[in-house]
């Protein structure tokens, strides 16, 4: 049966006595001269399908760069082997031991020295996953990093194979708002995907217009064919069972019912906000349950006396 192998998955520089001590001090340097932008804070070769093995440098801006001059190439005689995994710490500059089993991945190099596992670095991971269709990986980072769930996982695939990091694998360098760009542009998929009746409006979903208020009523008979100069009043006033429902309705609760059938008013808490209401959410849902009561005993009432009136003949 195999063991597991509890040798130090890492060695620190100062530690280490090799090669990797000259890769530190350029590191350093590189970092001393604020020309260059933000420091370096690890370096590894890339795993990733475009450019396996190349050298990647995460910086502490958030940005990702590749090794295009070769400022981090190991030296003679090491230069064609794969370059290394270094990681700051707290306490230093950390080498990832090669071929460890704890070292598959970029992710699993900073989770052995207890380092959360940078969202980009998540996302280029995520990216490849897209590429490959390993929805696993996919949902791990829609909900860990994205923090998205249900409903999200087309989106969030579908935006991860998008331009975002088309400027590493062209350019050499991916900047810090690059994950800004892919959370935007799965949100815009998210709601192209949306059918319009489940979007929300200040959190309040749209309505059909053939949204039920009751047996025989919809949201579709408030709104009057009216012209440009006629508040369309009286022909919801001309409906008998839509004008009980007004009359048993208070002033307050009247406006509100009458704003939603004005132009560019599609919610309870629009149409509460438009009639001044305090708390338009919670005077919008009120209304709409009052009416929603209301229709279903009007119309009750009404089926009723016209089955009095056929009995009676």
């Amino acid at each position: 049966m195999a063991t597991e192998d509890t040798a130090p998955t890492y060695t620190m520089v100062e530690d280490d006595g090799s090669v990797h001590t000259d890769l530190a001090e350029r590191i350093s340097q590189f970092n001393y001269f604020s020309n260059h932008g933000a420091a370096v804070t690890a370096l590894f070769p890339a795993h990733w399908s475009e450019n396996t093995g190349d050298t990647v440098t995460l910086h502490e801006d958030g940005s990702v760069a590749l090794d295009l001059d070769g400022t981090f190439e190991l030296p003679e005689p090491f230069d064609r082997v794969a370059p290394p995994m270094m990681i700051t710490t707290t306490t230093g500059m950390a080498v990832l031991k090669v071929g460890h089993p704890a070292h598959q991945t970029i992710a699993s190099g900073f989770r052995a020295l207890n380092i959360p596992v940078p969202d980009v670095i998540q996302a280029l991971s995520a990216r490849d996953a897209a590429l490959v269709g390993d929805e696993s990986t996919i949902r791990s980072f829609t909900s860990d990093v994205l923090g998205r769930w249900r409903g999200w996982n087309e989106p969030v695939s579908t935006a991860l194979l998008g331009n975002w990091a088309d400027s590493l694998f062209d350019q050499g360098r991916l900047a810090p708002d690059a994950l800004i760009k892919l959370t935007a542009e799965a949100k815009a998929i998210h709601k192209q995907l949306t059918p319009v009746w489940r979007r929300k409006t200040d959190k309040e979903r749209l309505l059909l217009l053939d949204t039920p208020l009751g047996d025989g009523l919809t949201l579709y008979d408030l709104i009057p064919a009216q012209t440009a100069d006629d508040s369309g009043l009286e022909a919801v006033l001309a409906n008998p069972r839509l004008a009980a429902i007004l009359e048993a309705l208070s002033p307050d609760e009247r406006a509100v019912m009458l704003a939603l059938g004005t132009p560019g008013v599609v919610t309870w808490a629009e149409a509460a906000m438009a009639a001044g209401a305090a708390e338009p959410e919670r005077q919008g849902k009120r209304v709409r349950r009052k009416v929603k009561r209301l229709a279903a005993r009007i119309t009750g009432r009404s089926s009723q006396a016209d089955a009095d009136t056929v009995s009676g003949r």
